[in-house]
């Protein structure tokens, strides 16, 4: 596993967003237009990046105080006064990186199909959850939105790990349990037999969540993943939230 915490942030944030560093020291760019801008840090790395909706006179400072995860950023909280507070929204979590390799979770409550070519065949014969779109779910279990791993229950799936974002050498964790079948330890188990099909190839695999949510939280120490850092994303109000 890659151990080098700078580095380690700008593949996390470059495979969820999408990152242009430019070599000549000019603050780095996001490319995803749903983020005005991103502070991401750990312990001994940090890195600031605005949004393709902002320009100059708009930038990130440092925040000139030492690592603090769970408050919010000065640099951060300077921009969004200066758009107006109202118009935006600050939320952050802790990341985390997957172990190599990645400690045992004990037997799945459930069976876990993934995405190699027998469960790409036997997921068409599931029901599709409602929180699923037919054309996202059709291009989920054929294998064309990235690895996946999910538990099934009288042909349903109850709970998958999916990725929502990748790079040409890392992946994200994504993970949704239906309801009725939270806390019975499956999101654990399909994390994890996602991790051991989604590595191959890949430097890293990441797993990232906000404060608020305590269950993806205590995914993360169930498995043993190993805390990277935080991120902190600015975006604009949804209209009706302002």
């Amino acid at each position: 596993m890659i151990r080098d915490e700078a580095r380690l942030l700008a593949l996390e944030v470059d495979a969820i967003h999408g990152l242009d560093r430019s070599p000549g020291g000019a603050p780095a760019r996001l490319r995803d237009p749903s983020v005005l801008a991103l502070w991401a840090w750990s312990p001994r790395a940090r890195l600031a990046a605005l949004g393709p909706a902002l320009a100059p006179p708009h930038t990130l400072g440092d925040s000139g105080g030492p690592y603090a995860p769970e408050l919010r950023p000065e640099p951060l909280v300077r921009l969004a006064a200066a758009l107006g507070e109202t118009a935006v929204t600050l939320e952050g979590g802790p990341c985390f990186v997957f172990p190599a390799p990645l400690p045992d979770p004990g037997p799945a409550p459930l069976p876990v199909l993934v995405s190699t070519e027998a469960g790409r065949t036997a997921a068409q014969r599931l029901i599709r959850p409602e929180n699923w779109q037919p054309g996202e779910w059709a291009e989920l279990i054929g294998g064309g939105a990235g690895p996946w791993a999910m538990a099934v229950h009288d042909g349903q799936p109850v709970s998958i790990c999916h990725t929502p974002a990748e790079g040409p050498t890392t992946a994200e964790a994504g993970i949704w349990t239906r309801a009725d079948f939270r806390g019975r330890g499956l999101a654990p188990a399909v994390v994890a037999a996602w991790s051991h099909h989604a590595r191959h190839g890949k430097e890293a695999l990441f797993y990232s969540t906000t404060a608020a949510n305590r269950a993806s939280r205590a995914v993360a120490r169930r498995l043993g993943l190993t805390p990277l850092g935080w991120l902190w994303r600015l975006r604009a109000a949804e209209p009706g939230n302002g």
